[in-house]
């Protein structure tokens, strides 16, 4: 029997103790006193006042010269500028539009126009998100023009060149098209079209154009060859072994420094809290998560969607800035605690090709999230390339990518099985398994009905 009693102390006491060491450590030292000013974020006395346009921008300009000769433009090095010219030509317009809204008559028309405007001469603008018309109003009308404009949303535009010239707004909300005849302009935008067509671009073809589905939502490059892309190395933004780095860091989200207690967790994460305002946690990966714990005390005059933008911005200037070729990707209502608000997620490019995370598909590189003009969630993944190499192989043609999808999901020896293929981009991958030197490569994005995928472009592999 004593044998028995001393037994269930032993364990009693081995329990407390694997409790009180896989859970956390506290640190008895307030963690202002162990904090070097100048080793706080970069961006925190940042006085620069971003501008909403800067992130508001296409995904790819669609180039028509007639029939089935396109080229599809992304802001890149090697076609950056033509970009940023055309999409000035087609901004001049949406000012147009936005300041000038009740003298111009919209007509809603039905899709088979706006597919049949794509197939004649033209300037296809795509965006990430069908973001509201308030952003748009904001961005080219100065917040208050154009409140008749009958749209809800603006997914995509197309400006149709020639005699017969219009403009057709994609509203992505309310799944309508709309048209405003505008003859005899665009000379400028003539001009830039029929220059680009001088020098030869890529030619870009839909699926269906190419013989390989049905598909003729989005297109895709004809040759690769011109397609140099190196294979980078990322690294992590925050150097997690970096302690008083860290702690510098962790200081700009607290007001109060010396009411902060750190917690460290055995798996290299740690956890910052005043247990009254706020949580903040870094985890290994460099992954960075601000919470508070009250969502009241808010602004209930800036819950409006600019409003969320706006707040968004300054936050994230103050907590580490934007990082190079960033953009807003996604922007839309949320509920959280009962109180309604906007999550907003910003991504980033390399070289005008945006970044996936492996195992994160579906998360952004920064998200924040917005009510009544309080900043209640944070959360920030962001790595740079630091080295890149030029690989001597040729790129994945998109129907071999498109294939390695189709395998896929149609199992091993079974029927192949061809998906509805809603869209698919290159773009870079990171692969944030083995050491702290992450390698960055080129893939083929490919969203499916089924699920998005993304294919190694050199490899040929099926990555996730």
């Amino acid at each position: 029997m004593n044998k028995e009693k001393i037994k269930n102390w032993i364990l009693i006491g081995l329990v407390l103790l694997s409790f009180g060491l896989t859970t956390q450590l506290w640190l008895s030292v307030p963690i202002d006193k162990m904090i070097t000013e100048d080793q706080a974020f970069s961006g925190q006395d940042s006085k620069e006042d971003y501008d909403l346009s800067s992130f508001v921008l296409p995904q790819y300009i669609v180039v028509n010269f007639g029939g089935q000769s396109h080229t599809k433009l992304i802001n890149d090095s090697s076609n950056g500028r033509v970009f940023a010219e055309i999409y000035q030509g087609v901004s001049d317009i949406l000012k147009n539009i936005f300041i000038g809204g009740q003298n111009i008559a919209f007509e809603q028309v039905k899709w088979e126009e706006w597919m049949a405007a794509r197939e004649r001469k033209s300037i296809e603008v795509e965006y990430r998100w069908a973001f509201d018309v308030s952003i748009f109003r904001e961005v080219f009308g100065g917040g208050k023009a154009g409140e008749d404009i009958p749209v809800a949303s603006i997914k995509g535009l197309i400006v149709s060149l020639g005699r017969n010239g219009a403009v057709y707004i994609n509203d992505g909300a309310g799944g309508t098209v709309y048209k405003w005849e505008l003859p005899d302009i665009h000379t400028l935008l003539e001009r830039l079209v029929e220059h680009l067509e001088e020098q030869d671009p890529v030619k870009y073809w839909s699926l269906k154009e190419i013989g390989y589905s049905e598909d003729s939502s989005f297109y895709v490059p004809l040759d690769m060859s011109s397609f140099n892309l190196p294979i980078g190395t990322a690294m992590t933004e925050l150097d997690t072994g970096a302690q008083a780095i860290l702690d510098a860091q962790a200081s700009v989200f607290f007001s109060d420094m010396s009411m902060v207690r750190k917690i460290t967790e055995m798996n290299g994460s740690y956890i910052y809290t005043d247990n009254q305002s706020a949580l903040l946690r870094i985890d290994s990966s460099g992954l960075m998560e601000y919470l508070v714990y009250s969502y009241a005390g808010g602004d209930r005059n800036r819950a409006d969607i600019n409003s969320a933008i706006d707040a968004a911005l300054k936050f994230i200037n103050a907590h580490g800035g934007m990082p190079e070729q960033s953009y807003l990707e996604e922007i839309r209502e949320v509920v959280e605690n009962d109180y309604r608000g906007h999550l907003l997620k910003f991504n980033y490019a390399y070289n005008g090709l945006p970044f996936f995370r492996r195992g994160g598909l579906e998360t952004s590189a920064i998200e924040v999230t917005v009510v009544e003009g309080k900043v209640v969630k944070y959360t920030r993944n962001i790595h740079h390339i630091t080295k890149a190499r030029i690989v001597q192989k040729p790129l994945l043609y998109p129907v071999q990518a498109a294939d390695v999808v189709v395998e896929a999901i149609s199992g091993f020896g079974e029927e192949k099985r061809l998906p509805v293929i809603l869209d698919m981009y290159l773009g870079y991958c990171i692969d944030t398994e083995g050491t702290k030197e992450y390698q960055a490569f080129p893939v083929w994005h490919i969203k499916t009905e089924e699920g998005a995928f993304i294919v190694d472009a050199y490899e040929g592999r099926l990555v996730e």
